[in-house]
């Protein structure tokens, strides 16, 4: 299996997560040319990451590649036997991806001094805060999201959350996680795929801030 992603990308730490929970063996390859280029639209006709290759067909968007892994890849389980736990947790997948995770994407451009209106920052600060709020009365730490086991649910907000932390603190406008879902983050970030899948990811996210 080839893996497209980079080291930056937060979709692509989601999958990674996945990939690694599960012990897939993938080879990593940064998009040839970069993900806008027309190499990389050859291959991944949408143009985005991640994407995988596998016996030449290619899939791409973040949560189809957790599903078809979790499919392929049975064990460990990452979606629960219950029809009604499994909604769950593809509603907790979901929730991350399209209402949780654009908030804390919007304030990239807003990271560099010159660029940063606060009156935006604030705004967005507040509809995370709302969206936090939210996933922290769904979720049911069992100590994960909802499951005893780590689940696809896990997945996208092992990434968003500490991101927003520091995005937002570097914008000056910081957060703190309510109780319960930072008790979640510290205790899902020691597994030992996701301290694998993450390990690039930190040193990328810090290096960016950074600069």
């Amino acid at each position: 299996m080839i893996f497209y992603a980079t080291p930056l990308s937060s979709y692509s730490a989601k999958v990674r997560i996945a990939l690694c929970v599960k012990g897939v063996d993938f080879e990593e390859r940064l998009p040839p040319n970069g993900y806008r280029s027309v190499e990389y639209r050859a291959l991944v006709p949408m143009g985005t990451l991640p994407a995988i290759e596998v016996d030449g067909w290619v899939l791409s968007e973040s949560e189809v590649i957790n599903e078809y892994l979790e499919q392929c890849y049975p064990a460990p389980a990452m979606l629960p036997l219950d029809p009604a736990l499994r909604a769950r947790v593809r509603f907790l997948s979901r929730f991350h991806d399209l209402y949780l995770e654009p908030r804390v994407r919007a304030l990239f451009p807003l990271v560099k001094a010159p660029q940063r209106a606060q009156e935006q920052v604030a705004a967005l600060r507040g509809d995370i805060l709302s969206r936090l709020q939210q996933l922290d009365e769904w979720a049911q730490p069992q100590p994960y999201l909802l499951t005893t086991d780590i689940s696809l649910a896990d997945c996208g907000p092992l990434v968003t959350l500490p991101l927003a932390l520091s995005v937002l603190a570097a914008c000056g406008q910081p957060i703190e996680l309510p109780c319960g879902l930072q008790a979640w983050q510290d205790n899902a970030s020691r597994h030992p795929g996701v301290q694998r899948a993450l390990s690039g990811w930190r040193t990328a996210t810090q290096a960016w801030l950074q600069t």
